[in-house]
């Protein structure tokens, strides 16, 4: 938690240095860079995971320039590459360094119990809503969306009873025989392919985000190959066989063996899951990724935006839990009765940027230091420039028509 990220000269992005949180959000203009900066997070926090299990070693990366000819294309950011370039990310296990046309990793010599499971959500997301054969209609997107789709199946056969949305009372009910899913709502019932827009992309969002997070909270193994498993049959023979190893050592590194095969913690990396919604069902969305992130200390979820309303939403969050700390037991049922505590945030577990091209600083918190909640000006920034446009209208309005 509280990883480093330092960005300059990378397609969109100018020149940041931002910390990740528990919660992560970034709003901006179009173009302004936030889902590049999504994409690197995830990029290095898989690259993260993977060394951690030891299944390459640490300098694969470093050679051949596999930074651009393996980790980019995963995302299709390697065009973002410019000769300024640079990039680093501190998390807990390693420090990851592109400066000069160079990668670099290095090791901090720390142990971690468990596994990350990374999910990367794209905005093209509705296209698994529509592609019951994803086969043509994948092809042109990134590996990113292939995976994301995967997990979509997956989701579906998990939830094969039936998954309610968090929002208007619907349910989808999947028919696995005929591969075809179906959107319930109190008076109707139409295919996944004929609902509406917020419907498609919004389901997939939800669906896998919480079969995800329902893995790491059973503690499912990572699955692996015949190869990883004959590695970690030797080690285990290997710890065993060891006479110069007591029993109570033995358990303690078998258990750590164990441990290093589950997931424990999911990273949620969500582009705009505001996509095609009505602000209500907005709340509603924002609010359900929210209390899957709580249901693991060591979740983390990182949303973009373009969409004011995740800002409002966001501080109602943080107000509730400020709130229910400091109020009497009286109060504190009444804060549970309009929003309950699962979907409060603590404020020292937020984070949330405005990124600019316009802007003279072009990376920038909005959160207010004082209160630890989004600042009143970027709340308003949008609905104050249309009403500025709007009052100057309605004055040439006005003399126009009372003529």
């Amino acid at each position: 938690m509280n990883e480093r990220l330092i960005v300059k000269s990378f397609g969109p992005i100018k020149d940041l240095d931002i910390t990740f949180k528990k919660i992560t959000l970034f709003i901006g203009d179009q173009g302004t860079g936030k889902s590049c900066v999504a994409k690197l997070f995830s990029m290095f926090k898989w690259l993260e995971k993977v060394l951690s299990q030891k299944k390459y070693k640490l300098n694969y990366f470093e050679q051949y320039n596999r930074f651009l000819t393996k980790l980019c294309p995963y995302h299709r950011i390697e065009s973002f590459i410019q000769t300024t370039s640079y990039l680093k990310f501190e998390s807990y296990l390693y420090d990851f360094v592109y400066s000069d046309g160079s990668f670099k990793i290095y090791d901090k010599n720390k142990n971690v119990d468990g596994l990350s499971k990374i999910m990367y959500i794209p905005a093209e997301r509705s296209i698994v809503s529509v592609a019951e054969n994803k086969t043509k209609l994948l092809k042109e997107l990134p590996d990113s969306s292939e995976t994301f789709s995967d997990e979509f199946v997956n989701a579906k056969k998990f939830f094969k009873s039936g998954y309610e949305l968090p929002f208007e009372g619907l349910c989808f009910e999947y028919d696995s025989l005929n591969e075809v899913g179906w959107i319930s709502g109190t008076d109707y019932k139409v295919r996944l392919i004929n609902a509406s827009s917020g419907i498609q992309s919004s389901l997939p969002m939800c669906m896998v985000s919480e079969y995800l997070s329902k893995i790491i909270v059973d503690r499912e193994e990572v699955k692996l190959t015949k190869e990883e498993k004959d590695k970690l049959e030797k080690r285990v023979a290997d710890i065993m066989q060891d006479d110069a190893i007591s029993d109570s050592i033995k358990d303690m590194m078998l258990r750590q063996l164990s441990s290093a095969n589950r997931y424990d913690r999911f990273i949620n990396v969500v582009e705009e899951p505001e996509l095609n919604l009505f602000p209500e069902s907005q709340m509603e969305v924002l609010r359900s990724l929210v209390a899957i992130n709580a249901s693991s200390k060591q979740n983390m979820l990182v949303l973009t935006s373009h969409s004011p309303y995740s800002l409002a939403i966001l501080n109602m969050l943080i107000m509730g839990a400020k709130i229910y700390k400091k109020a009497n037991e009286d109060d504190k049922g009444k804060v549970e009765n309009i929003l309950p505590q699962i979907y409060h945030l603590d404020e020292y577990d937020v984070a949330a940027y405005r990124l600019s091209s316009k802007d003279e600083n072009y990376c920038e918190s909005i959160l207010n230091a004082n209160t630890g909640m989004i600042a009143k000006n970027d709340l308003d920034s949008c609905s104050d420039e249309i009403n500025r446009i709007f009052n100057q209208l309605y004055r040439l309005y006005a003399k126009t028509f009372a003529k």
